[in-house]
């Protein structure tokens, strides 16, 4: 296996960002003072305690939350593409549509002719593992299965950066398993630019190329961790390698006192 050449170009850029909100006379800081740079085609998982900001980081870069504070900056390389789309924890298809629908919905927002968004469509339908399910309504289909399309659908829809919020926390290990491995091979193919939040060290480890731990509210960088497995990755595979315990454990060491901290607060409260 062979290591990733390392990205070079910065492909988005945050520099001193603060967010804060205002629950009556008071202000509470979600974000404070974050800095980051992200290499076009790298892989980054943030993870940090609940209520750190984690989403409301994600939300900014997606343009559903204006910053308070501070500047981000994202390279577009390509006009004709979206810059970003998101994938949410909870299951975001809509059940009106098919599967094929659901996952031609940005390529017809776009206006992509019938030909080339026909042929984008049935690929990733494919590539999910869909082909059978492909007319089927969300109705008909499992939660792992609802994930898949919503995968597809953001990879179908071909953006500059994939922003992803916890998107498999709610399935069941297996199915988490097998998404985990059909992103990767899918990311694989692409390079895309992702930025994946989870609460989970060990998917963190092995989907991303960093790991930025956050610390407690309010939420800031605590620590840029480089992975350095080598890619292609298998989940358990890697999982199996003693560097990837040894890893797992600095990064937990890393973030336990900011759970503990995240506790206090919450229990203060």
């Amino acid at each position: 296996m062979q290591m990733p050449a390392a990205p070079t170009e910065t492909k988005v850029s945050i520099e001193g960002l603060q967010k804060f909100f205002r629950t009556g006379h008071t202000k509470v800081i979600a974000l404070d003072n974050v800095n980051l740079a992200i290499p076009d085609g790298q892989f980054v998982c943030i993870v940090g305690p609940s209520g750190c900001g984690k989403t409301t980081l994600l939300r900014i870069l997606a343009g559903l939350e204006t910053p308070s504070d501070g500047r981000i900056t994202v390279v577009q390389g390509d006009k004709n593409k979206p810059v970003n789309s998101m994938i949410f924890q909870e299951q975001s298809v809509f059940p009106w549509m098919t599967v094929k629908d659901n996952i031609a919905y940005g390529l017809s927002m776009r206006g992509l002719d019938s030909k080339g968004k026909d042929e984008k469509v049935d690929y990733y339908v494919k590539k999910v593992g869909l082909s059978k399910f492909a007319k089927a309504y969300p109705h008909q289909l499992s939660g792992g299965m609802k994930q898949r399309v919503s995968v597809a659908r953001a990879f179908a829809n071909d953006p500059e950066i994939l922003l992803m919020d916890e998107p498999f926390a709610a399935l069941d290990e297996q199915n988490k398993i097998l998404l985990q491995e059909e992103l990767l091979r899918i990311w694989e193919e692409t390079r895309k630019t992702v930025i994946f939040i989870t609460h989970s060290i060990d998917e963190a480890i092995v989907l991303g190329d960093r790991v930025i731990v956050m610390t407690a509210h309010p939420g800031t960088i605590k620590a840029d961790v480089k992975v350095e497995f080598a890619r292609p990755r298998g989940v358990y595979e890697l999982r199996a390698q003693p560097e990837f315990g040894k890893l797992a454990y600095e990064i937990w060491g890393l973030l336990r006192d900011e759970v503990l901290k995240a506790k206090r607060e919450e229990g203060a409260e």
